[in-house]
């Protein structure tokens, strides 16, 4: 009897085994923040410098959509009013979380990024001023993919393990548990409309993306540096 052939996976599939495979709660970062591990000392130490990520991703977005029009331009710029919230924005909140583990303003403001940190910047933007759109926003969907459940399970060891309540402090993360659940799905669904598309270089772009971010942990987390 013949073996039955197993379906070739869509593009979309595809790229969503990609993030599962890069996804950063596998990181050894992550997953000693979510079992209590993790000293107050590296815990302070991403949050200072993960922050020059957090602060440059509304100018990824500004650098795509400055070169985008129609739905997708519409998609964006959604994204962007909440990133820069007049009331909340995302960078604020960030401060507010470092502020809880005794980071500084000043060490917010000055800090010299580490070169996994510098290589998360120079990745995001160059896909997002030089990429294809396509390739922008594979690469804006295989980070906020995973945010979500990220968010949920940093709550989570914040309060068990680190004393770390009060909601401003978690504020950055509890909005990021609801807000990157519909910026994924509208990255998704603008991506699967998308005809005659390089599914190559697309997936390059988000593989790019996934690499730069975990290697962005081990810059703080050079003690649980693992292939992937």
């Amino acid at each position: 009897m013949r073996k039955k052939l197993k379906p070739v996976p869509t593009f979309l599939e595809s790229l969503d085994e990609l993030i599962a495979k890069h996804h950063l709660l596998k990181h050894p970062f992550y997953r000693a923040w979510t079992d209590g591990k993790l000293s107050r000392e590296s815990l302070a130490l991403y949050a200072e410098q993960y922050y020059q990520h957090v602060r440059a991703f509304p100018d990824n977005l500004k650098q795509l959509g400055s070169r985008t029009n129609g739905n997708l331009g519409k998609l964006v710029q959604e994204n962007l009013s909440e990133e820069l919230d007049p009331i909340t924005p995302h960078p604020l909140l960030w401060r507010q979380f470092a502020e809880s583990l005794g980071v500084s303003e000043a060490a917010l403001d000055d800090a010299r990024p580490l070169p996994g940190i510098a290589a998360l910047l120079d990745s995001f933007d160059e896909i997002s001023n030089h990429g294809t759109t396509a390739q922008a926003v594979a690469a804006f969907y295989a980070y906020e993919a995973q945010i979500p459940e990220i968010a949920t399970q940093k709550i989570a060891g914040l309060r068990r393990f680190y004393g770390i309540t009060e909601p401003r402090a978690l504020a950055y993360f509890g909005v990021h548990e609801e807000a990157d659940i519909r910026h994924r799905a509208a990255w998704r669904e603008w991506l699967a409309s998308q005809k005659n598309i390089d599914t190559v270089s697309v997936m390059c772009a988000a593989e790019r993306s996934l690499k730069a971010l975990w290697g962005a942990l081990d810059a703080v987390y050079p003690q649980g540096c693992s292939k992937n």
